[in-house]
């Protein structure tokens, strides 16, 4: 909901709305307008140092959309998906249960006071360019080390990189949207609902924007992204609900300006983006491309073991990306909290604050 779309003004019914705190309290939001505008969304990372993640956002329109309505715009809150899928499925270590893969320090897999090399391949079901879309793997190069990303060991089956099959098990596990409100809407599985990883390359093969940003959120606190809960009535023991370390009454706006007063200006820097055929893109390249990789299968035949495409045609296949990022993030909990890299639809300059998780 932006005040212009596709170069119109969006001021009709130009007001504030009302929407549901974590707290559980009903409070004044906005304003906004009548119309929204939604797209397809690849978040390669969205980080800070206590947390981060992996995911793929399908929507069911080529390019952006122009939204009118619960319906069509999505509203979780009344059990409406919308067209574009606003949770996504995606892989943060934390949630999946491994809480010593992320964070700041030596007891890390990944220590997230150093500069990092992320690594995002896409593989689809014929390993050529054109196929689709069935596997979106992550590793991370530091210290001249590869690092396999972590296991999903709370999942039925495991898993260590997005395909459909372990999107699936996540939403059926977790199943966090409503999941400890009895006054909730059913939770529904938008990501299936919208195609999967089938419409996310296909989306990512007609071409996305990159946008690099560090932001925060002082209506949900990011709890989604590294809280102890995301909701005041959820049970931290409950599986999925724990996405990070981060207490639950913490993260508004007056801590990021108490935080920034007392430590400095936060900051991030991303360098060295590149995109190419898998192993191409980074040091150590040989030893992470012929490792081999856990997949939940999404058929009986399926084998196992087995965008960061920045150019209108990369995304699938052969094709990898490598992202040396994260440079020593200064701050802790949620004070850098930062989107390393999202893509776009390539028409979608007007539409990055309004992007497939939230209307930011």
């Amino acid at each position: 909901h932006m005040k212009f779309i596709q170069g119109k003004a969006n001021s009709e019914d130009w007001k504030k709305h009302s929407a549901k705190t974590p707290d559980g309290k009903k409070v004044m939001v906005g304003p906004e307008g009548r119309y929204g505008i939604c797209c397809a969304e690849m978040d390669i990372l969205e980080a800070n140092r206590e947390a981060g993640a992996y995911t793929a956002h399908p929507c069911q329109y080529e390019k952006t959309h122009v939204c009118e309505g619960k319906e069509d715009c999505g509203d979780k809150d009344e059990g409406y998906v919308g067209a574009c899928d606003k949770d996504g499925c995606g892989f943060n270590p934390y949630r999946m249960g491994d809480k010593n893969f992320w964070g700041v320090g030596p007891d890390y897999a990944v220590d997230t006071s150093k500069p990092m090399t992320v690594v995002t391949q896409f593989i689809t079901s014929d390993n050529t360019d054109t196929g689709d879309l069935v596997e979106i793997r992550r590793f991370y190069v530091q210290d001249g080390k590869v690092i396999k990303n972590s296991k999903a060991d709370l999942l039925k089956g495991g898993g260590d990189s997005i395909t459909d099959g372990l999107c699936d098990q996540a939403f059926e596990t977790f199943n966090a949207t409503g999941k400890h409100s009895d006054g909730d809407p059913k939770p529904q599985n938008g990501f299936k609902k919208l195609g999967g990883l089938k419409s996310m390359g296909e989306a990512l093969g007609r071409g996305m924007a990159l946008a690099m940003s560090i932001w925060d959120d002082d209506f949900g606190r990011m709890l989604w992204l590294d809280g102890e809960k995301g909701k005041w009535d959820e049970d931290e023991k409950d599986v999925g609900v724990q996405r990070g370390p981060c207490p639950f009454d913490y993260g508004d706006d007056k801590d990021m300006q108490a935080y920034g007063e007392k430590h400095g200006d936060i900051e991030v820097t991303f360098s060295n983006i590149k995109y190419g055929e898998i192993g191409s893109t980074y040091s150590g390249a040989v030893a992470a491309a012929t490792a081999e990789f856990e997949v939940i299968a999404d058929a009986p035949e399926a084998v196992a073991p087995h965008r960061m495409p920045f150019s209108a045609f990369a995304g699938a296949g052969l094709f990898a990306a490598a992202v040396a990022a994260v440079a020593a993030v200064v701050g802790r909990a949620r004070t850098a909290r930062g989107r390393s890299a999202e893509l776009l639809p390539a028409d979608a300059s007007d539409a990055a604050d309004a992007s497939a998780d939230a209307v930011e």
